[in-house]
């Protein structure tokens, strides 16, 4: 029987969160399409924008997995505190974002060069450095909160951080970006 329960237990924890995504990813895709005439305002910035999606959503979920994993070893404790394994996750996040970030604005810069869209690689690198990095620390910090009270309230956070945050990352992502392009303009 405690088995049987356990399962009821993941299932609705999955079924919920994963309801909640449906309803978010909606939300960051009508950001998205109000976005439409800034994307069409700076060259290459459609190109860039799904990649740089596609990344938050891949750092955070791997960002969220590896913490409810040392949560549930004890190499994390429970609590809201930067301990130095927590501080090597999230600067190894941030690298990982800046680095894969500027290679998504060269190599949006590229595909337009080759398609024949007029594009500038500073303003490209700009925005995808800046919103990247932004949006990073915004849900790294979010993750940590995500994943610690999940633990604390006995819900596995392998769960519920993951996609979660990969999902919250889309519509933080798209924020950051239209932001960051509204001031480099």
């Amino acid at each position: 029987m405690p088995r049987r329960k356990e399962f009821s237990s993941m299932f609705i924890q999955g079924f919920l969160v994963l309801a909640a995504c449906t309803f978010i990813e909606l939300g960051a895709g009508t950001f998205l399409k109000t976005m439409e005439d800034a994307l069409r305002a700076v060259g290459g910035l459609a190109i860039m924008t799904l990649p740089l999606l596609d990344l938050r959503g891949n750092i955070n979920g791997a960002f969220a997995s590896r913490l409810g994993s040392a949560l549930h070893l004890g190499v994390i404790p429970a609590r809201l505190k930067m301990t130095r394994e927590l501080k090597v996750n999230v600067v190894s996040s941030l690298v990982l974002t800046l680095m894969a970030s500027a290679t998504i604005g060269i190599m949006a810069w590229a595909t337009g060069v080759l398609t024949g869209v007029e594009v500038d690689i500073l303003r490209l690198l700009i925005i995808s450095m800046v919103a990247g990095m932004l949006s990073g620390v915004i849900l790294a910090f979010l993750t940590i909160g995500v994943a610690v009270y999940s633990y604390l309230r006995g819900i596995d956070p392998d769960n519920i951080a993951a996609p979660l945050m990969a999902t919250v990352g889309d519509f933080i992502t798209v924020f950051c970006i239209y932001i960051v392009v509204l001031i480099v303009g």
